[in-house]
Parts: C-alpha cells; sequence; structure tokens
C-alpha cells in the first residue's frame, strides 16, 4: 500500500504541470488535495492529472480550510502533509503538530513565517545583523522604535508577496497610519528602512544540512510593484558577495533550525558593504525563481520541497552545486500601463529568452496589482556571464515596452 499525504494548495493546480510533467508524485504516494475553489483556479488542469480524493474551500476562509483539513486527518490514514505556498505553512504544521505526523512542527514553522518571532531567534543568535524592530500590537508599541535614524516600514508579520506593507517616516505620520489598521491578534510590526540592494538567497535542506544553494540579485525592490512596472531577478554564482550571502544563509538556518525543506531568505547589501537580514521562508521562492533555478541547476525546487514534505527521495541533479553553463535571470511586466505590449516568438533567440511565462489573469481588474508576483508576462533569460545577461534583460525590457 502506498503511503498517502494531505496536500493544502493554494496554488492553481495547474502550477504544477511544468513543461508538460506533472510534478505532483502520484505513482509513489496517494494525495488527498485540499484546493482553492474553482473560482481561483484550485482545479486548473485537473482532467489531464485527477486525484482521487479532493475537497475545495474560498480561499480567505481559514476556519474552513481548518476544518476540512482536520476532518481528512480524523477520517483517513494520512501520513505526511505537504504546503507549499506560504499561506499553507503554518496549518500544516499545525496539523502535523497535533496529528503527530513527520515534517517541520508548528513551532519551527513559526518561525519562518511570524516576522516578529524570526528576528527575535536571529537577533539573539547573534548570526547576522537585524533591523531594529518592535510587535506593534498597539499605537504605543511605536515608541519601541528608535525614530531619530529615519524612515520606518509597518508590515504584516505574517504578510506575504509586499503586501500590507507601508513606508512611513515620522512618528506623527506612523500614528496616523495605525489609526487605520487593526491591530488586534498581533498582525503587524514596525521595523527600520535599510538602504541597499535587495539578494535572496534559495536553498534546499534535508536532514539539517544545506544541500544547495542558489543567490540572486532583485532588479528592482520587491515592495515597488505598480501597474506596468518591471521586476526580475539576475543569479550571482561567484565571488566573496556570493560567499557571504551563502554564510549568513547558513547561519540563519541553522539559527531557525530548519530539519528538511526549502528556504527563500532575503537580506539587503548596504552602501557601506553590510549584509543586513530581512526575512525568510520556509518554502520554494515563489514568482519565476523556481524556472531560472531549473534552468541554470536542471532540478525543480518546488518539487523538491513536495518530495521532502512527502517523505520521498529528491534528487538535484548530478549534483546539488553542479552549475550549468553560463548565467540566468529573469524579467517580468506586471499588468497596466499603455498601448500593446509583448515580445513576438521570433526574437527569443536573440534575446536569449528560454522561456515565456504568461497570466491573464493577472492584475485586480481594476487597474492594479495585487501583490509583488503578480505578473503578467515573465521571461526566462540565459546568457554567457553577467553582463551579456544584463544587456539581454534590458533589450528585452526595451522589446516588450515597443
Amino acid at each position: 500500500m502506498k503511503p498517502t499525504a494531505l496536500f493544502i494548495n493554494m496554488h492553481p493546480y495547474s502550477h504544477f504541470n511544468r513543461g508538460g510533467v506533472h510534478i505532483l508524485p502520484t505513482d509513489e504516494i496517494d494525495i488527498h488535495l485540499v484546493t482553492r475553489n474553482q473560482f481561483h483556479g484550485g482545479v486548473s488542469g485537473f482532467a489531464e492529472h485527477p486525484l482521487d480524493h479532493v475537497a475545495m474551500c474560498d480561499a480567505e476562509k481559514e476556519d474552513r480550510w481548518r476544518a476540512i483539513c482536520e476532518w481528512t486527518m480524523r477520517n483517513h490514514r494520512i501520513d505526511r502533509v505537504i504546503a507549499v505556498h506560504e499561506r499553507a505553512v503554518l496549518l500544516a504544521a499545525e496539523l502535523r503538530t497535533k496529528f503527530s505526523v513527520p515534517g517541520t512542527d508548528h513551532a519551527t514553522a513559526a518561525r519562518f513565517r511570524d516576522k516578529v518571532v524570526m528576528k527575535e531567534a536571529v537577533r539573539a543568535s547573534g548570526t547576522a545583523a537585524v533591523p531594529g524592530f518592535a510587535a506593534l500590537d498597539h499605537v504605543d508599541d511605536l515608541e519601541k522604535v528608535d525614530w531619530s535614524t529615519g524612515r520606518k516600514v509597518v508590515k504584516s508579520r505574517l504578510g506575504l508577496a509586499a503586501k500590507d506593507l507601508y513606508m512611513v517616516d515620522t512618528l506623527e505620520e506612523a500614528r496616523q497610519l495605525v489609526a487605520g489598521l487593526d491591530l488586534s491578534g498581533s498582525h503587524y510590526e514596525v521595523e527600520d528602512f535599510v538602504t541597499g540592494q535587495i539578494y535572496h538567497c534559495d536553498s534546499v535542506v534535508k536532514d539539517g544540512k544545506i544541500l544547495f544553494s542558489s543567490v540572486g540579485r532583485y532588479l528592482a525592490d520587491p515592495a515597488g510593484y505598480s501597474p506596468g512596472g518591471i521586476f526580475g531577478t539576475v543569479l550571482v554564482q561567484d565571488g566573496s558577495l556570493h560567499r557571504r550571502i551563502t554564510e549568513l544563509n547558513v547561519s540563519v538556518l541553522d539559527a531557525l533550525g530548519l530539519k528538511d525543506g526549502t528556504t527563500h531568505l532575503e537580506l539587503f547589501h548596504t552602501p557601506d558593504d553590510e549584509l543586513v537580514f530581512c526575512e525568510v521562508a520556509g518554502r520554494p521562492p515563489g514568482g519565476i525563481i523556481p524556472p531560472v533555478i531549473q534552468w541554470q541547476h536542471g532540478f525543480n525546487i518546488v518539487e523538491t520541497q513536495i518530495r521532502l514534505d512527502a517523505g520521498l527521495d529528491i534528487s538535484l541533479g548530478s549534483s546539488g552545486q553542479a552549475r550549468g553553463s553560463g548565467t540566468c535571470g529573469f524579467i517580468a511586466f506586471y499588468p497596466g500601463g499603455s498601448g500593446e505590449r509583448g515580445i513576438d516568438t521570433d526574437k527569443f533567440a536573440d534575446l536569449g529568452i528560454v522561456e515565456h511565462i504568461a497570466h491573464r489573469g493577472a492584475g485586480n481588474g481594476r487597474g492594479g496589482v495585487r501583490h509583488s508576483t503578480d505578473f503578467l508576462d515573465a521571461y526566462v533569460v540565459r546568457a554567457r556571464d553577467d553582463a551579456e545577461l544584463l544587456r539581454r534583460i534590458a533589450r528585452a525590457e526595451e522589446t516588450y515596452r515597443g
């Protein structure tokens, strides 16, 4: 009899069909799927890869998700719980702890999800510089940070994709802002704004050991998404900065105690050449970073998370750190802006484009952008070296805008 797993899925089901390959390991494990309802794409592409056990739920009804998942755990033999979406990570960990199922437990998951708990653990370990911060449960908590140092960021403790994030320059401005926020339930924090280039480090961890790490530099601030704007990342594969970032990543993950899974860490590189921790998630990177990693390193990091959660063997290509020739990155375009936009396929080869990922459901329907990965079009670009990659990405932006 095959083992069984509960899969708490908040992506469209088609998210798991990559290049014509369905990445759910249905030959090795029976999956009980709890997913977003049909209106939100929860079963898009389901007919091509059906499952025997499926429940659909409104994406915003957290209590309903919990009730369905607990019913499944009580009424079926469930050996594992799978979660790859940020919003599913804590619930999956809660269920593992409650029903004594192997995998990341709730206490560990909270250190990778709650930004205050996370920063407290990293600061206490002394492994990385951390911005000044404080939990924001009452307007008086604004006094707990040093306003003489300038701009602050107010953001959701459990937020994702740069949503529910606000910049304020003075204490009075902050008071006016939080007057309109619901501070009950420990949902917000306030922290120092850090000036610097933002990098990310994405890893695979098994038995407490980091088997793979990839470093990238964002082409834009994730919090700066806007209609008609761009986003992207380019890989950083060598040099002292790559070494320093991977060393910081090792220290942070060790401090937070992840045993098995994938991670997405973000940090600042300041003008003074200091690395400052921003946050880390205990799940695969989002957006177009997984395709970039797959084009460069030959494995799907989302599939890797699924297999680790399911207790199955993983493969990272010939070796976890084997690099493909050249380098890779992506450029993505948010909905909005003026005029028709796009890149004809006959221009792909000249621009080094190896994949186009389109999302016709991007945007909020009113000309706005919902979050930092709400891309209308994204293009994975390959090149011989860093300089050529940046040139190709610049040309792709110019071509896209016509």
